[in-house]
């Protein structure tokens, strides 16, 4: 017989304390994840209530499998997508079309939803919900503007997102469910979301550049000098454009609902709720401001009809862009979608990187010579530097800690975990470990820098604790421009930086927890492997501690060793490869 329970999915700070103490008196009463604890720190032992901490999966097999199942869903709903924005806008538009334009809201919500369901699946599987907890809010309020909206939604901190799709689910999956409405601050909470500036449309200035009406540049990565270089040998001009404002007013839902009817959802399944919660979920632009986007489009004084479309990111979630494309796709238009972040390394294409881009374009070219199928070999295009650059250590130089502060939300199965509490926690212990056990001279040396924002606070509070007197680098400030002011920089988790960091040939170290990662492919483990021969890379933050402690002074003659410098190569010529100013960029455009 299972364990009758009750239900909270929001954070303990809407609680008042008699509430609170009623709570805990009680015994019954469980949290839906470590995200629902009212903690500043990451080192909190007060444990409030009892917690659902759950793991995606115990092994590989498992991951892959989801994976499938999440690409299955994408695919027929897709379809269906497709079908009806055609019926309620009285358009004919192919399958790319609307995809180019959905595709990373679609992914990405059924990615969300999916994870929330799997929760919901192991609490059913072992307790009878009988009670279900909620704040009092207006769901309508909650309907993302845009592709960008529905992001920071899904990942906020606060809370309010999930709280309501995990409602959802249990009314949706559960019979006899009582719903239990709480007074709570959370109408503050909600305010403060419409606050946020997602209402409006970005207006922003961009720089584009084309060649004989036929190649169109949006939002690439690529440094100022590997510009300067592509326009000089093919002769391009510069215009300098502003979009216009997206008009995004809601008069009515009336059309949302009749969207919603369009899609069948006959028998209680995971495809079929996703369907049901368009009516949160979907954004306004494409359904009641879709008139409003292509009014913009429009007026756009773009290239017409362009051969190539070339970007790194504009497809994510620049509406304008995206249906720029789209329009152009159905003319026969190509997309060139260049990697703008770490990606490549492992052994299948995760959807939060080039599992996205892949879908969506006709070449994607990467930062090197990633071996790849489907992969177009390219440069690390964000500088170009001298190859032969030898490191020489400055004594009075300063050790740069990164670390990643990730939104505890499940919104992304795909990593192997659902409750990113746990990482950043293992992430802070990692760095008390590292910290405590180095010499004085050396932890006075340590600024730090977190490279997501998205759980600044509770990580930033915890870093402050452990580095007392230790600089915060500013979020803002440029990670490219203040790795030169280090003689030394530790990874704590493997990301981008890291990336940029080997092919500035900046002494590195990255202290690597591998269950938290991807599976990584055959080349990248064969790189790991060297890495800690060379003591680039090590699973113990102790041991990292011992190496700096040891090798400080010397940091010099190990990083310009020609075995490290030989590993350092490989993995740049492989994933982060050196622009060569010799080369044809015209090739791009060949079959």
């Amino acid at each position: 017989m299972r364990t009758k329970i009750s239900l909270i999915s929001f954070n303990l700070k809407n609680l008042n304390k008699n509430l609170l103490k009623k709570f805990k008196s009680k015994g019954k009463h469980r949290l839906i994840g470590n995200w629902c604890r009212d903690h500043k720190f990451l080192d909190e032992n007060s444990l409030d209530l009892t917690a659902f901490n759950f793991k995606n999966w115990k092994n590989k097999k498992g991951q892959l499998k989801d994976i499938k199942k999440i690409n299955t869903i994408y695919k027929k709903l897709l379809k269906e997508f497709v079908n009806n924005l055609n019926i309620i806008h009285n358009k004919n538009y192919p399958k790319k079309y609307w995809e180019f334009l959905i595709n990373r809201w679609l992914l990405a919500n059924i990615i969300d939803l999916f994870s929330k369901w799997k929760i919901s699946d192991k609490i059913i599987e072992r307790f009878n919900v009988s009670n279900f907890y909620y704040l009092k809010l207006n769901e309508k309020s909650f309907i993302p503007e845009n592709t960008w909206h529905h992001n920071v939604l899904h990942k906020s901190n606060d809370g309010l997102w999930s709280h309501i799709i995990f409602r959802n689910i249990f009314n949706y999956r559960t019979i006899g469910l009582k719903n239990i409405e709480i007074n709570s601050r959370a109408k503050l909470l909600e305010s403060s979301l419409q606050k946020r500036n997602f209402v409006k449309y970005n207006i922003k200035s961009f720089f584009n550049f084309f060649l004989f009406d036929k190649i169109f540049m949006y939002d690439l990565s690529f440094d100022k000098k590997i510009v300067f270089f592509i326009k000089l040998k093919n002769f391009f001009a510069n215009i300098n454009f502003k979009r216009k404002k997206v008009d995004l007013s809601l008069n009515s839902l009336n059309l949302r609902s009749e969207f919603v009817k369009l899609f069948k959802s006959e028998q209680k399944s995971l495809e079929n709720f996703i369907k049901e919660s368009i009516t949160i979920t979907f954004p306004k632009i494409f359904l009641e401001n879709y008139t409003s986007l292509e009014k913009v489009y429009s007026g756009l004084n773009w290239i017409k009809k362009p051969k190539f479309i070339m970007t790194s990111y504009g497809h994510y979630y620049d509406e304008v862009f995206k249906i720029y494309c789209s329009k152009n796709i159905i003319k026969n238009s190509k997309i060139f979608i260049f990697q703008h972040g770490d990606g490549g390394i492992y052994d299948y294409d995760d959807y939060y990187n080039t599992g996205w881009d892949k879908i969506l374009c006709d070449k994607y070219f990467v930062w090197g010579k990633n071996p790849k199928k489907n992969y177009k070999k390219f440069y690390f295009i964000k500088k170009k530097i001298n190859s032969k650059i030898y490191f020489k250590s400055n004594f009075n130089g300063k050790i740069l800690i990164t670390m990643y502060g990730f939104s505890e939300q499940p919104y992304r199965p795909l990593n192997g975990h659902y409750d990113f509490y746990d990482i950043n926690r293992d992430l802070y212990k990692n760095n008390i470990k590292f910290f405590k056990n180095l010499k004085n001279e050396i932890k006075a040396k340590i600024n730090k820098k977190i490279l997501d924002n998205s759980r600044k606070k509770i990580v930033n509070n915890s870093l402050k604790k452990l580095y007392t007197n230790k600089r915060v680098i500013n979020e803002k400030e440029n990670y490219l421009k203040i790795i030169n002011n280090y003689n030394l920089i530790v990874h704590f988790y493997l990301g981008t930086p890291f990336f940029e960091s080997m092919f500035y040939n900046k002494p590195s170290i990255i202290i690597l927890n591998e269950k938290f990662q991807l599976h990584f492919d055959k080349n990248f483990r064969v790189l790991v492997k060297k890495f800690k021969k060379n003591r680039i890379c090590f699973e113990s933050p102790v041991e990292a501690s011992k190496f700096i402690n040891d090798n400080f002074k010397d940091l010099e003659d190990w990083w310009n060793d020609s075995k490290v410098q030989r590993v350092r190569n490989k993995f740049c010529d492989l994933y982060c490869r050196n622009f060569q100013l010799g080369e044809d960029f015209n090739n791009l455009f060949k079959k």
